[in-house]
């Protein structure tokens, strides 16, 4: 087992860096399929099949008021959390949040269930099911206000569509913004005999914690369909949104958008002109983070002629424009799947990196909005497969949320200084 799941990881990783054409997709579903087995996106073989976090294949961690820590996960068909009152040592029994009958949960790679803990003590999962070996779904989520015992009836975020990678994030005022992939206007097309290049980039808004959402509607089209969208709070409360867009002939790289107040519009700012012109998923969405003073900060993957490999880049006019990117990670070690939070003053990004034996999860620390950065330090490694590196912040303190077959779930502290971060191997 040890063997196969290190030559499936090997795979993965080897299919995103150096893919860079696959077969034209024939239809929305087949399309998104067969590139994704053309990316070489392996998945191996979960590590058990009981119903624990250590079992699951992704984990989305999420810190309630009280700093209980809360996970969402699944195991075969089934959607659960758990929470740990010890930083994800020892975990609670589950709480069943959906059994699928029909199709799969969409849990690995980008795709996986997801949890958001409100301050009024209320906790929101989501999760996609979709047909099997297809690449369009169904969002639904599910709310707990007893922390966490039982789940309302899971409710789909919309019936006809088709969404994926959703994501969310929380004002101040409780307001949940959430954005996602939505196929409506692709399947149109489809049905009108026209062509369309990937999904429409939805969103919402809920003020009755996640209940329901308001406003949905697709603001632009042709994001590419297959790669997670990200968010953040910007300083004065608004939502800001990342996700890899399908530009001309082709070219998919990243945008921003910052929604409106009254969730009807966005501004949109393209980050870099990396000129990835690829006619495939590459299973590789963006991370974002936003710090108390305004800075917009975004790590991605990309392939592009003008550049390759994971890259760095930060904001500091509320998303207008962004610095030139700065590399990041050692290309011999194939890095991949980048994260950044902001935490009280600091910055941390870390990315997976892998040398053919180890996989091992490199961080560096800014304390200057991103100016500048510590030398790469390992913080944690395995020898089997792993989920992508998650970052998690509660009350000033980082934390790196990892899951692997081997060791299973750790939540390690990230260091808060230069001197604690040289200290580590």
């Amino acid at each position: 087992m040890k063997r196969i799941a290190l030559a499936l990881l090997a795979a993965s990783f080897a299919g995103a860096a150096n893919a860079q054409q696959a077969a034209p997709p024939a239809d929305a579903d087949r399309g998104a399929s067969a590139t994704h087995a053309a990316m070489g996106h392996q998945h191996p073989a979960p590590a058990c099949a009981e119903a624990k976090v250590a079992c699951a294949a992704t984990a989305v961690p999420a810190f309630d008021k009280n700093g209980l820590l809360w996970v969402a996960f699944s195991v075969g068909k089934n959607v659960y959390v758990a929470s740990s009152a010890d930083n994800g040592k020892s975990f609670s029994a589950p709480t069943t949040i959906a059994t699928v009958a029909e199709g799969v949960v969409d849990a690995h790679g980008d795709a996986r269930p997801k949890i958001v803990a409100l301050d009024d003590g209320t906790l929101l999962a989501s999760y996609t099911t979709r047909p099997d070996k297809q690449m369009i779904g169904t969002i639904f989520t599910a709310r707990s206000t007893d922390g966490g015992k039982r789940f309302s009836a899971p409710q789909p975020l919309l019936n006809e569509g088709g969404q994926r990678f959703e994501s969310f994030v929380v004002n101040r005022k409780g307001r949940i913004y959430a954005a996602w992939l939505d196929k409506t206007h692709a399947l149109k097309a489809k049905a009108e005999g026209k062509e369309f290049a990937g999904s429409g980039v939805a969103f919402g808004w809920s003020d009755d914690g996640g209940a329901s959402f308001k406003g949905k509607s697709i603001l632009l089209d042709h994001a590419c369909e297959c790669c997670r969208t990200a968010a953040a709070l910007d300083k004065d409360g608004t939502a800001v949104f990342a996700w890899r867009q399908i530009l001309d002939d082709g070219v998919r790289d990243h945008m921003v958008a910052k929604l409106s107040a009254d969730g009807a519009r966005i501004a949109t700012t393209r980050v870099s002109d990396d000129d990835w012109a690829i006619n495939s998923c590459p299973h590789h969405g963006p991370s974002l983070a936003i710090d108390a003073s305004g800075g917009w900060h975004i790590v991605w993957f990309t392939k592009g002629k003008k550049r390759q490999g994971l890259f760095y880049a930060r904001s500091l006019d509320g998303g207008k424009s962004f610095s030139e990117p700065e590399k990041i990670g050692d290309d011999e070690r194939a890095p991949s799947h980048p994260a950044v939070l902001a935490a009280k003053g600091r910055l941390y990004r870390v990315w997976k990196e892998f040398d053919g034996t180890t996989t091992t999860i490199a961080m560096q620390m800014s304390r200057d909005s991103g100016k500048s950065w510590s030398a790469p330090r390992v913080i944690a490694q395995t020898a089997d497969a792993s989920d992508h590196p998650e970052l998690i912040a509660h009350k000033g303190a980082a934390y790196l949320s990892w899951l692997t077959n081997q060791e299973g779930y750790r939540l390690s502290p990230l260091p808060r200084d230069e001197k604690s971060a040289a200290a580590l191997r």
